[in-house]
Parts: structure tokens; sequence; C-alpha cells
């Protein structure tokens, strides 16, 4: 009973310091989830090493790994395929089976070519990925643009066009 009492006489007090706490959880969560996505954090993996060496030479080195590589629709998907591209990657981390050359998988290819037409859709209205066709309708931004976030191999950095 006393418990109730003192719920009862301090409810707005109670509210406020839930409030508190929501934002202070909330911050921290928004922390994490940039720092995780940083090159910094990303290229702490010894198979990530020249990956963030390349990217942090490149003409993008201002962006989150990130920003490339997870999807944008929406918050949900965001957070779940960072989930499970995190567990994916720290089991490969701890195994150590990463190959010596990281390739893209289809999917990965896909994910980064929408963010690709995401970030520069403002400067394609006369971009044709193939003759005739706009790249809105299907193009692919990688086919001529792989190399700009982390070069033409692991020694040099993304080529600086833009």
């Amino acid at each position: 009973m006393e418990l109730q009492h003192l719920v009862k006489k301090h409810t707005l007090l109670c509210l406020a310091g839930g409030f508190a706490a929501g934002i202070v959880a909330f911050a921290f969560g928004n922390v994490i989830l940039s720092a995780t996505g940083s090159p910094a954090f990303c290229g702490t993996c010894h198979s990530m090493k020249h990956e963030a060496w390349t990217f942090a030479d490149s003409a993008h080195s201002t962006l989150e790994c990130t920003d490339c590589h997870l999807p944008h629709q929406n918050v949900a998907i965001y957070l779940v395929e960072k989930g499970r591209t995190g567990m994916v990657d720290m089991y490969h981390e701890v195994v150590r089976d990463y190959p010596a050359h990281i390739k893209l998988s289809k999917d990965g290819w896909d994910m980064v070519n929408a963010n690709c037409v995401r970030c520069h859709e403002p400067t394609m209205q006369n971009v044709h990925a193939d003759l005739g066709k706009d790249l809105d309708t299907g193009g692919d931004c990688l086919k001529c643009h792989s190399r700009i976030a982390h070069g033409t191999n692991h020694l040099e950095g993304g080529i600086k066009v833009e």
C-alpha cells in the first residue's frame, strides 16, 4: 500500500524520471549506432583494414560505412539489417575465413547501388547507365563506378572524380 501511495504522490516526478531515462537511452543508442557504422570502428577488424584504409583516401571518405552498405528504406529495416550483417561480420572475423579480397554479394551490390541512387538522385537526370536507359529505370551505378570508394585493389584509395 505504501508503494501505491508513494507513486500517487509522486506521479509527475515518476513520469519526468521515466521521460529523462528514455531520452538518455535514445541518445546512447544513437551514439552506439553511429559509432558502430564509422570507418574507424569497421576498420578495427583485421579483415577490413585495407577496406578502411582505401576508403579513407576516397572521394566518399566523409561518409559512414553504413551510408552505402545498409538499406535506408526505414528504421526497422535498417536496424534489422545492421544487426544481421554485424553478426555475420563478427562470425567471419572470429573464424577468420574472410577472403583476401572481400567482394560484395549480389544483395550487397544491389544495396550499395540503391544508396548511390538515393544520394546522387538530384544530379542524375541526364545519366545513362545503359545506352538509351535512364539510371532510374534499372541502370547499375557500380557497373562503371565500383572503384570510387575503395580503389582498384587493396593497395590504393578510391578514384577522386567528383
